[in-house]
């Protein structure tokens, strides 16, 4: 009888130990559909409501800074994995751990000014099996808000002040992510575009300027690209939190859409409340639980939420980790593919692709190496000194940053010295790396006041340095711009201008050498109007990954001829954007009842700046080359609602080089305001020297609709529509008209 008991229970533990491995949540060869309600259905309500918060624990404002990862906690009763969330916006950053290093890819609008979507994909690829590699399962990003405004603090982040070329960029990205195990989160759902009283500010944006301007890249993200998460905004729109906005994160996201993933909030201060959070569809608190949490149990038990609510937050979530494979270990990749050589060859790629050619006096450049026998190298950025903190090098600030791998960056004056060969190359500092609180030097702390007055005597004694060393070469290459610290999350810069000393600096390099070129770093807008006919060339380089100062040598020299193209505008003055485009008020909209209106309406950008026929430095679109190119043979077939275009490009110059051919359209006549033009249509195409290509564009009906306020709905109306070719949004070569 004992041997007989012993035996049967044994046999009840095979058993228990064969139907917990064929529980049908756990059959892989169920539907994502039917995985979800079974294991729902054996969840509590306790294990349930701790699914819907990140694994923070802190009230501060970003929660437990002692958790380094971000994610969603485990459960190992029933065997729920943690759901790891990282950054993949420029390289791979695993939450607040400087110890896991990446290759640094690129940036959003380091990419967007290559105008490659193609590029992206490959990038973003590469980005995605790496995060792979290092066991992450969720991308927070990428930033898919508009450039509104040039000060905004988080433009490096962002792509361009355009929707379509933004959309076009983020559906590559969606893609790119979630082909390779990674679940994509573009952010921050939506008009979140400044830092300033992020966390309390109220952006009264009209229904239309929504649709047209700040809505288009996240609807392409979900319903071409496939997108499965979103994060909500920290700010109201129109007097309600994004995180509570029923309408937006259930009427349109959803409903409209057809969004099948689940929300979760940015981190720290995205939820503002329970019930409402709840109701209006907010799946996941991030990154701790201030009113998700015990709150939201007592809710329940309290009548005030339905448990139901509970189960649909959840089966979103859940419904996304078994559709991606997060329970079943999916995806797998060797952590060798982390920078690994075919990594940084795409990194280099992108450097390549992102330079932008402002200004070419006297065909300075590329500079000829049998010409140029003694160079100098100056600035602040030409090499990364002590002042200059590590991840802020070439990079703008705050949680896209990547912590890169040590020593990844070269610095620009040794890859110049590499490609300069026979010519001599000497390097000069220049001046101190600018800090926020040296360019804000007004009632400041005497500590800090001493610094300040201590940076501006060796401003004095590093830029007679520069001079004296100017004086006595050939060619001048000034690299200097902006870094991390002086943009980044957080706060807004505070003026458009480099750093004084830099100004100073140029200026009195300029005096002494006529041959000077200056190469700009940096995320966003830089006026260059105080000091731009002291030099004969100018060269933009947007933070763009570990490879830029290769790439930034290899342009200069030749090596590469530069076919980047401006994705924002550049005025001649940062007061030619509207007033009241960016919220300075000192007082967030709590105390003050001051709400950030959105005045300018869809007028954003090169939208703005053509209705009220403002004068540009360099518009948007805009980027020059070592070549030149014609275009001719335009075509334009419509039929039904499609649209067919066709161009000839040739390269009339005598280098190999790339053109970006960009297509926009105007209604002719309408019954409201719209744009003089609008981008509906590029492509960045290679071209030898005496060769020509045909690029074509497809138009569907989307390109000549607009957002009807009246009929709640996108509308044609008859007429005739302009389409214009050109090579920015000011050079329109080629123009013909199709009639609707």
């Amino acid at each position: 009888m004992k041997v007989n008991r012993l035996s049967l229970i044994f046999l009840l533990a095979i058993v228990q130990l064969i139907q917990a491995q064929t529980l049908p949540y756990k059959d892989a060869s169920l539907s994502p559909e039917k995985r979800t309600e079974d294991l729902l259905s054996r969840m509590t309500l306790e294990e349930k409501v701790t699914q819907l918060s990140g694994l923070g624990k802190g009230q501060g404002e970003f929660g437990n800074t002692n958790v380094s990862i971000f994610g969603t906690p485990e459960n190992e009763r029933l065997g729920i994995p943690k759901l790891v969330m990282g950054h993949g916006i420029t390289g791979v950053r695993s939450g607040r751990d400087v110890t896991i290093n990446s290759t640094y890819m690129m940036t959003p609008i380091g990419i967007a000014a290559s105008w490659d979507t193609e590029l992206y994909e490959r990038a973003a690829t590469a980005v995605a099996k790496e995060m792979v590699a290092l066991n992450q399962d969720l991308n927070l990003g990428t930033t898919l808000n508009i450039i509104r405004h040039p000060l905004g603090g988080r433009n490096w982040e962002s792509f361009s002040e355009d929707p379509y070329l933004t959309s076009r960029f983020g559906v590559a990205y969606v893609k790119a992510m979630q082909s390779n195990g990674i679940i994509c989160g573009p952010k921050h759902f939506v008009a979140n575009n400044q830092e300033r009283h992020r966390f309390d500010i109220n952006n009264v944006v009209d229904e239309r300027t929504l649709r047209e301007i700040y809505l288009p890249a996240f609807k392409a993200a979900v319903m071409e690209g496939g997108a499965l998460n979103i994060m909500g905004a920290y700010n109201r729109l129109n007097g309600t939190f994004m995180c509570e906005n029923k309408w937006m994160l259930t009427d349109i996201l959803r409903k409209e859409w057809g969004f099948k993933g689940f929300v979760l909030s940015d981190f720290g201060n995205g939820v503002q409340s329970t019930v409402p959070s709840a109701l209006s569809g907010m799946n996941v608190e991030m990154h701790g639980t201030k009113y998700y949490g015990d709150k939201m149990i007592a809710a329940v038990k309290n009548g005030e939420l339905e448990e139901s609510v509970i189960d649909q937050l959840l089966c979103e979530k859940l419904w996304v980790m078994f559709s991606m494979g997060v329970f079943d270990k999916k995806w797998e990749q060797p952590k060798s593919i982390v920078h690994s050589d075919e990594h940084q060859n795409i990194a280099l790629d992108v450097a390549r692709k992102a330079i932008v050619l402002l200004k070419n006096e006297d065909d300075i450049l590329p500079l000829q190496k049998n010409k140029v026998k003694k160079l100098a190298v100056i600035g602040t950025n030409a090499k990364r000194v002590n002042d200059h903190p590590e991840y802020y090098y070439m990079q703008g600030g705050g949680s896209g940053r990547t912590y890169h791998f040590e020593n990844a960056i070269n610095n620009p004056v040794d890859e110049i010295k590499s490609i300069a060969k026979d010519t001599e190359v000497l390097y000069a500092q220049g001046c101190t790396v600018s800090s926020k609180a040296r360019e804000t030097s007004d009632k400041k702390k005497p500590k800090e006041q001493q610094k300040i007055k201590a940076d501006k005597e060796q401003d004095k004694k590093l830029i007679h340095e520069a001079v004296e060393l100017a004086k006595n070469v050939d060619t001048v290459v000034l690299i200097v711009g902006l870094h991390g610290g002086l943009e980044t999350e957080g706060w807004d810069r505070e003026h458009p201008y480099l750093p004084s000393a830099q100004v100073e600096l140029i200026k009195q390099v300029s005096k002494v050498n006529p041959n000077t070129v200056v190469v700009l770093t940096g995320g966003s807008f830089i006026d260059v109007t105080d000091w731009i006919d002291n030099v004969k060339g100018i060269l933009y380089h947007f933070y763009c990954g570990e490879k830029i100062s290769q790439a930034m040598a290899e342009v200069l020299f030749g090596d590469i001829n530069p076919g980047g193209k401006l994705p924002i505008s550049f005025p001649k003055s940062i007061k030619q954007y509207p007033e009241g485009s960016i919220l300075t008020h000192p007082i967030g909209y709590s105390k003050s009842d001051v709400s950030n209106i959105y005045s300018e309406g869809i007028f954003v950008g090169y939208r703005y700046f053509d209705k009220n026929q403002e004068e540009l430095l360099f518009p948007f679109g805009y980027g020059l080359s070592y070549t030149t190119f014609d275009y001719s043979n335009l075509l334009v077939n419509k039929k039904d609602n499609t649209v067919e275009v066709s161009v000839t490009i040739t390269n009339t110059g005598k280098v190999i080089g790339d053109e970006v051919v960009q297509l926009y359209v105007n209604d002719e006549k309408s019954s409201v305001p719209r744009p003089i033009r609008e981008l509906k249509g590029f492509k960045r195409v290679l071209i030898a020297p005496g060769e020509s290509v045909t690029v074509d564009f497809t138009l569907d009906e989307k390109a000549f609709a607009f957002w009807s306020s009246n009929e709640k709905q996108w509308i044609i109306e008859p007429g005739k529509f302009n389409i214009d070719v050109g090579s920015s949004s000011r050079d329109i070569k080629l123009s013909k008209f199709v009639t609707f």
